[in-house]
């Protein structure tokens, strides 16, 4: 089962990322498929008390950067939160909140940033709309992570 529904998730990931490059923009539909695939794994592989209790700190953090990030952009740069990072993004954010425990979310997120930027300064002379499509760098890295991880077996990133 757990196979079937990462298979599932890395396909919904793969879908994602596919929109954001062409489009700049994903449906809906695939962020509330990514949040079933990802809680549901959360589920299979943990307690509900310990999935619930991650969940709050982990949307706690994502809420914290958010304002930061609304913050920033209403008094620094003078634009709208959506002007400086799209909503995609941050229900990407948040899809990670809820699909994993804190230490890998925190993990998980931070280097999917880093992945993200490095892999956005590689492509930029290449790209026609020069905007970062970050929930889609992010599925793209978290999809590698996934694969990677499902076939190695390298770590079991519900344990930590």
């Amino acid at each position: 089962m757990n196979q079937i529904i990462l298979l599932l998730l890395i396909v919904c990931l793969s879908a994602i990322a596919y929109q954001d490059f062409k489009e700049r923009e994903v449906s809906v539909f695939l962020f509330v498929l990514a949040v079933f695939f990802g809680i549901s794994l959360f589920y299979l592989n943990a307690y509900m008390n310990f999935l619930l209790m991650n969940a709050g700190v982990n949307i706690f953090v994502i809420t914290i950067i958010a304002s930061v990030l609304y913050i920033y952009a209403r008094f620094k740069m003078k634009k709208n939160l959506t002007e400086t990072i799209g909503i995609g993004d941050l229900f990407f954010f948040f899809f990670l909140a809820l699909s994993f425990p804190t230490m890998t979310f925190l993990v998980l997120f931070s280097t999917s940033l880093f992945f993200s930027l490095f892999l956005f300064l590689i492509l930029k002379p290449n790209l026609k709309d020069k905007t970062v499509p970050l929930a889609g760098l992010q599925s793209l890295f978290l999809g590698i992570v996934l694969v990677i991880n499902g076939l190695f077996n390298i770590i079991n990133l519900y344990a930590i």
